[in-house]
Order: structure tokens, then sequence, then C-alpha cells
């Protein structure tokens, strides 16, 4: 039987995310990996670390340590299966792990060395390959994730669950614990937020997709 620790260092995949992060199956898959099934693991790291990747990079805005994040975030939601009461919530709850585990190495970086502003955003692999074409038509990638990095932490990782993943609202919604109202008012905001950012820096109005 593998380890679990093998299963989530892959690197994160090409295929795109539906809505099977959502499916009841996930139930099925998550009472299998109670009893040390690592390949029902394996299925449940598959469907979700797209999302978990946003949910870090969202917090993180680097491509490198969101890849980090997420897979020490799996193997602690491996550790802690047992721990989980509703098998349903799994989505929801592994990307509260990944969050938080986001959040604590942002503050270690913090403490070592600042948080660069503009991260060149392009340089990381295929998952950044173009992870905000959809929100921006004419601004270079790195500019708009340094203004992203002014946006809040939810805001953030709504902006790039939706963009990038192509998530609905009721999806993010429940990923983030917060109603589709309140995901449409956060996106609406954050898409003001980044125009006026690169408008400032431009000079120029920018072009976002709404």
């Amino acid at each position: 039987m593998d380890s679990p620790s093998g299963l989530v260092r892959t690197r994160i995949r090409q295929q795109s995310l539906t809505g099977k992060a959502m499916e009841p199956q996930n139930t099925q898959l998550v009472e299998r990996a109670r009893r040390q099934d690592s390949e029902a693991f394996a299925l449940l790291v598959r469907s979700h670390e797209r999302v978990a990747m946003s949910i870090a990079y969202g917090v993180l805005g680097d491509a490198a340590a969101a890849c980090d994040v997420v897979q020490v975030a799996f193997f602690r939601a491996w550790k802690w299966l047992a721990e989980l009461r509703e098998p349903e919530r799994f989505g929801s709850w592994l990307c509260g792990i990944v969050r938080n585990q986001a959040i604590d190495a942002r503050r270690r970086r913090r403490i070592s060395e600042p948080l660069a502003a503009e991260q060149p955003v392009a340089s990381h692999d295929r998952w950044i390959h173009d992870p905000l074409e959809d929100v921006c038509r004419k601004e270079d990638h790195a500019k708009v994730a340094a203004a992203i990095t002014h946006l809040d932490d939810v805001s953030r990782m709504a902006v790039v669950m939706r963009y990038y993943e192509d998530l609905s609202s009721s999806q993010i919604g429940r990923l983030l614990q917060i109603s589709p109202q309140a995901v449409d008012m956060r996106l609406s905001r954050a898409r003001k937020r980044l125009k006026s950012i690169l408008s400032d820096e431009s000079g120029q109005p920018a072009l976002l997709i709404v």
C-alpha cells in the first residue's frame, strides 16, 4: 500500500476541475480513506488539489509556496480524517486546513523575509501558465498578481477560484463557508478594486472581465 505522503507530493495535475469535488461519492471515499485506503485518498487528492491550490495561492500569491502548503495540508488531512464528523463536508474541511496552513506559512515568511509585492507569475510551471487570463485582457500578468495582493484573503481566494478554476458562486461559497451572495459581493468589490489599482499604475482604464 502506497504511503499517503508520497501521493501528495505529486505535481499539480493539468486536468480542469469539475463538480467532482462536490459529488456525494466523496463520502464513500472519505470512509474508505479512514480505513487507511490510500487509493481512496489519492482519488480525494486528485479531485480537490486544484481547489486547494487556489486557496493556497490566494493567501500566498506564490505558486511554489502554495504547492508546498497543499502537500502539507493533504498529509495532515490524511492524519486528521478521523476528526471529520461529516464526510460530505470534506471539501470545505480541507479548504480550512489549506487556508490555515497558508496563513501560517505567510506569517513565517514575513518573519524571515518580507513578502515580495511583485511575483513573476508566469515563471512558475504550468499551474501559473496564465492564472489570470480570464480576469485580465491587456494588463501584464505580474502587475495583476501584484494588484491581487492588495485584496483580503477571502476575496483573493474567490477571485482565483472564479477566474482560474471557473467555479460557480455556490461552489466557492461552500468551500469558503460563505453564502453565494457574499461571494458575488466580494467578486464585484474585488473587480472594482483591481480596476482602480491597475488604472492608477498605468494611467489607463484597466480592462478586466466583469
